[in-house]
Formats: structure tokens, sequence, C-alpha cells
């Protein structure tokens, strides 16, 4: 198994970003590949990613919220042992905390195997996009458009 976790700040508020955050239907403007995700029942998904030049596929796991503790868990339950959770910490009434966790098999159980290091390297810079991603929209859409309502 490989872990990977990240902790950046966003300069939004605590309950802005987790009602961003915990919307099913947002989860495409940050998640790679991800082209459409709906809830199909209580704390389980179902989406469609999009890889291109007409790959499709279908997804669908786990999605438990705990709005107390502006807590999210999800698990795959069709990519064995992806897992992740991601936490949210205000820091003032303007700014938040967020940490993102993930755990999946490591490069090294990728059949084939991958060369050595590539894998690791490409999850890493996935996992830096999907964070760039999160706090660019939580900045520049999410809170400029509650402040114009």
């Amino acid at each position: 198994m490989s872990g990977h976790e990240r902790t950046f700040t966003v300069k939004a508020p605590p309950e802005e970003v987790w009602r961003y955050l915990s919307s099913v239907s947002n989860l495409p403007d940050f998640v790679p590949y991800l082209e459409s995700m709906r809830e199909d029942e209580p704390g389980h998904v179902f989406g469609i990613c999009n890889y291109g030049e007409g790959r499709r596929t279908e997804v669908s796991g786990f999605f438990r919220t705990d709005e107390m503790n502006r807590r999210l868990d999800w698990e795959s339950d069709g990519t064995p042992q992806y897992s992740g959770w991601l936490e949210i910490r205000p820091e003032g009434r303007e700014q938040s905390s967020i940490t993102v966790h993930i755990e999946m098999p490591s490069a090294a159980s990728e059949v084939p195997p991958p060369e050595a290091g590539l894998a690791g390297d490409r999850l890493e810079r996935a996992f830096d996009s999907v964070v760039h991603t999160i706090q660019e929209k939580l900045e520049r859409v999410v809170v400029p458009s509650r402040s114009a309502v």
C-alpha cells in the first residue's frame, strides 16, 4: 500500500469549504478524468470517468460525510484498496486548513510493473494538481460567488 497526504490552506470560510467539498456533484470539478458523479443511494456514489479518445469507464464507491467533524471518507468498490479521507479545520473565520489523505496499492503492484519511480512520480504530480485545483476553485469560484449574492 502507498499512502499520500497533503495539508494546505485556502482563503475561504470553513462552512463554504465544507459545503463545496461535501457535495458529490462538485467532485468532477477537481477529480482528474471524472466527468460526472451522483449519489445513487445514501453513502454510495456512481460516476463516469472519461480518459479521452473514447475511453470511458463507470466508477462507484462509498462517500461518507461527517458534517460535525467536517470530514469526508471515500472508498472505491471497483479498485481494490483505494480509499481516502479529507478534513477541514478552521483557521479563523475566513481561512481553512484542509488535509487530504489517500491510500492505494503501491506502484510495485501494477501489472505490468512500471519503470522504477515513474508511477510514484506520476501519482505525486496528479495529487499536487488536485490540491491546486481545489485551492483555485475555493478561492476564485466559491468565495466570490458567495459575496456576489
